[in-house]
């Protein structure tokens, strides 16, 4: 995405067809079909949509069979809509399945909502992580992160093998604005890390709506032993 030019990129996402296409596919991998019922807009008007997405380099297509599926193409791109949600004003909705999604969910490939924000401030607490930003500071968004002097046994006990990350071509820690709980939560691969590794040793699981995540009683065990983190559902 930083090789395009940033009015193309802006440009994609100013038709408002466009920018639900990438709120809807920020929650997961979404075939044409669904798309097409999520937006109830023709066939035509959606392939040229997801062209001009594609084109920008904000999703991708992935061909299987006579079935095609598209997903957010990157992280960077995961972010700027994150960020663009961090923009809206309005109240939160009250219903249950946006109380789900604030609870624990999925941000890309990482971990956001109030799990996420307490696992970040946990790890910060334990000196796993270092962040010299203010918590309340609007300016964390994006900011790097260090490890701490207690990173190596911290993400060991999480399943994490540190040397291990394969970072890409991104960030291998940062602070990403919580949309919702409006704090920081950990991104980049090493956030992508916790998240696969609590779901490889299942202390967390993916709820039957699509970002929403649960967390399992092991996992909550595990959280108080490794981070000293009392995570309660009360929802």
């Amino acid at each position: 995405m930083n090789d395009l030019n940033i009015y193309s990129i802006t440009s994609a996402i100013a038709d408002p067809v466009r920018l639900s296409v990438m709120i809807y596919l920020i929650r997961g991998q979404a075939t044409y079909a669904e798309l097409q019922q999520h937006l109830d807009i023709s066939q035509s008007n959606l392939s040229n949509h997801l062209a001009v997405l594609c084109k920008a380099n904000l999703i991708h297509k992935i061909s299987k069979g006579r079935r095609n599926s598209y997903e957010i193409a990157s992280p960077d791109a995961a972010q700027l809509i994150e960020l663009l949600q961090n923009l809206q004003k309005s109240a939160p909705n009250p219903k249950s399945s946006v109380k789900k999604i604030a609870l624990a969910r999925t941000c890309y490939d990482h971990l956001a909502g109030k799990l996420g924000v307490a696992i970040f401030n946990s790890l910060v607490n334990q000196q796993a992580i270092i962040y010299n930003q203010p918590i309340i500071d609007p300016a964390y968004f994006s900011k790097e992160i260090s490890l701490g002097i207690n990173a190596e046994k911290t993400f060991k006990a999480f399943g994490v093998d540190l040397p291990g990350i394969d970072t890409g071509h991104r960030k291998y820690a940062y602070a990403c604005l919580d949309w919702t709980e409006k704090k920081p939560h950990l991104a980049g691969a090493l956030g992508a890390a916790i998240y696969h590794a609590m779901t490889e040793q299942k202390w967390i699981a993916r709820h039957e709506e699509k970002r929403v995540i649960n967390i399992t009683e092991s996992g909550k065990r595990a959280l108080k032993e490794i981070i000293n983190l009392d995570f309660i559902v009360n929802q």
